[in-house]
């Protein structure tokens, strides 16, 4: 890991290490491990092939901090949180389909075949932003507030060109509640923090496609007054703590950096 203290960058390696299977059987086919296709603050995760050439992704719940190692009866809540969240949303065209639970801070789903929002550099297609925001309007009648669209890594841009949507680490679940005044407040929190998801869509489109949006999607991309109270309260120092352990953001210096390297280790803890 590497910090950054007045200039000077700092290197201080994490204790513990990663273990993952050499192979797995999903649906009584087997997969051997590939490569590692991200390893972030919270999580590694692992690409998987099968000699048919399906491919599935193990994502692993860790913390990326010295004596993280201690905290991962914390990673096994978070991926257990995650996981019910999925299973909320695994229908839905345009999420990957679920995979099954992997020990207790892992599980698996499928592999997309494409690249990056990040990384894409053509010109996306004319129906790409409509196709997402179908994806995240189900998202939201799931009662899921996304929160994530901001990082163009969730976003895949898959070979036959349509948006799939990743990674629901820190997406929160609304339960419905019955008590009539709890529950309308509840849903009315709902309704405005899912806000925040369509300013990062239409930000995006802003972004790729500005020949195509129109005047209510570019009204928008500005964000509302609770809005920015949430950024300012939540959002800005979320993201100065992250900047203090990757000043250039998580997809320029974890995200991109494909190892070849296979893990030697052969089982999980």
């Amino acid at each position: 890991m590497v910090f950054y203290y007045k200039g000077l960058k700092i290197v201080i390696y994490l204790l513990g290490m990663r273990e993952t299977p050499e192979s797995i059987t999903i649906g009584g086919e087997e997969f051997f491990y590939e490569k590692i296709l991200k390893d972030d603050f919270f999580s590694v995760n692992v690409l998987y092939k099968s000699e048919g050439g399906l491919r599935y992704v193990l994502k692993l719940s860790d913390f990326r901090f010295i004596f993280g190692v201690f905290l991962r009866p914390l990673a096994q809540f978070f991926s257990r949180r995650e996981y019910r969240i999925y299973e909320k949303i695994k229908d839905i065209p345009g999420v990957p389909a679920l995979g099954p639970r992997f020990g207790k801070r892992g599980y698996f789903h499928f592999f997309i075949e494409g690249i990056t929002l990040h990384e894409y550099k053509g010109v996306l297609p004319d129906d790409f932003f409509s196709n997402l925001k179908e994806i995240i309007d189900e998202v939201h009648r799931r009662r899921i507030f996304y929160l994530d669209l901001n990082k163009l890594g969730n976003i895949i841009v898959g070979t036959d060109n349509k948006p799939y949507l990743i990674d629901f680490q820190v997406s929160v679940y609304f339960k419905p509640v019955k008590w009539f005044f709890i529950g309308k407040v509840i849903d009315w929190i709902f309704n405005k923090l899912i806000r925040e998801d369509i300013y990062h869509l239409y930000k995006h489109k802003k972004r790729f496609r500005s020949d195509l949006i129109t005047p209510d999607e570019l009204s928008l991309t500005k964000r509302t007054g609770f809005n920015k109270w949430y950024n300012l309260l939540f959002g800005q120092p979320y993201r100065k703590v992250k900047r203090l352990i990757y000043p250039s953001g998580s997809n320029e210096i974890i995200w991109y950096k494909w190892r070849k390297v296979k893990d030697k280790s052969k089982t999980m803890p």
